[in-house]
């Protein structure tokens, strides 16, 4: 009862320690509201208003009806130009697809050829040019299927229909937005936990509290819970007023369990920032020793790039030493696809004994750094 007492004691100093550096405040304020909504929205790979150019050379009924086919939501406008002024704007980085109709095209159909569709792709814009290009290739095979078959009397062997689940529309916001919440929870954590020991170095008050009559893992375990705690509450807030409200990202009814998960998540981070920082003298020194971390930490998560694209080796390095992987995973299947206890327990359990190694590691630095 005395170490939680001393230990609580410790952690609203810790408190009082945050609440008083207005600019790690108002980097958490602004980290979990304006950089969430601007990334949710600005970093979107939907196709919407793609820029589509068509250089008609056949001037027929089905060509008109092709490049009348090419509009809003997904395309713009489709402005009909000669080659020369397509090639021209291309190269400007005007258009991002231009579709060229080859004089004949629809005689040659009607005979009973195979005419040809070339469609150009400004590949330097990577995301909009391979979607672009697949959602413009279907739209012009759905046209010309109806052309040639106007009534859709023909059978197909196979009829394919397609469901999206947990996120219907394909909506990108829905995903990125939850994503760079667990990335600020990762950064912050880091940051916030590490720099509570740097601070008590760097302003001298390591040894006022190391004359208490207070134990190491007492201090130890006040500032993660301390730092935990702030980063919990703020994701939480952030989840709820600018995820769900101001984006509309719907939630599940496991609020509860994110909960649970982010909290376990906060301890091990915590512990790796606290590592780190028995490590170095000052912000400098942890400054450009955690960059690298977050760094790792952040690509290999699986909420930057898919898990399962990465070589086998590197996917049983990651999940063995970092953390983070299996927060994203228990995230998503908590957030998105209103997971129960028994779906994400392994996780949960991973990222618990993640959290204990780590912690037992720093307490044993810690004594060290202590009585160095």
């Amino acid at each position: 009862m005395r170490s939680l007492l001393n230990t609580l004691r410790l952690m609203l100093k810790e408190l009082r320690a945050i609440r008083r550096d207005r600019v790690m405040a108002v980097l958490i304020l602004y980290v979990f509201t304006v950089a969430t909504w601007m990334v949710a929205n600005a970093a979107s790979t939907e196709i919407r208003d793609l820029a589509v150019a068509v250089v008609d050379e056949d001037r027929s009924p089905l060509s008109h009806r092709l490049t009348d086919a090419i509009r809003p939501p997904l395309f713009q406008e489709a402005p009909v130009l000669s080659p020369e002024a397509a090639a021209a704007a291309q190269l400007e980085g005007r258009y991002v697809l231009v579709l060229s109709i080859p004089p004949d095209f629809e005689r040659d159909l009607r005979s009973g050829h195979a005419p040809k569709l070339m469609l150009l792709v400004d590949a330097t814009a990577m995301a909009q040019a391979g979607n672009g290009a697949t959602f413009l290739q279907q739209l012009l095979a759905d046209e010309l299927q109806d052309y040639a078959d106007p009534g859709g009397h023909g059978t197909a062997p196979v009829d394919v229909v397609f469901r999206n689940r947990f996120n219907p529309n394909l909506t990108a916001t829905w995903f990125t937005s939850v994503m760079q919440l667990m990335n600020n929870v990762t950064i912050l954590t880091l940051i916030l936990s590490g720099a509570a020991m740097i601070r008590e170095r760097e302003q001298g008050t390591i040894e006022h509290v190391l004359v208490m009559p207070v134990r190491p893992h007492e201090i130890v375990l006040s500032k993660i819970l301390a730092s935990g705690l702030v980063i919990l509450l703020a994701s939480v807030a952030s989840l709820v007023t600018v995820i769900h409200w101001g984006l509309g990202v719907p939630l599940t009814n496991s609020l509860g369990l994110y909960v649970l998960g982010a909290a376990v998540y906060v301890v091990a981070v915590g512990s790796i920032g606290l590592l780190l920082a028995t490590f170095t003298r000052n912000m400098g020194q942890f400054g450009l020793l955690v960059i690298p971390v977050i760094i790792v930490m952040l690509l290999l998560s699986g909420g930057v790039t898919p898990l399962e694209s990465m070589p086998d080796w590197m996917q049983a390095v990651i999940r063995t030493v970092s953390p983070a992987p299996h927060f994203v995973a228990f995230a998503q299947s908590v957030l998105y696809r209103d997971a129960g206890f028994a779906q994400v327990a392994g996780e949960l359990l991973r990222m618990a004994a993640m959290a204990a190694l780590a912690l037992s590691v720093v307490l044993v630095r810690f004594r060290k750094v202590l009585s160095g």
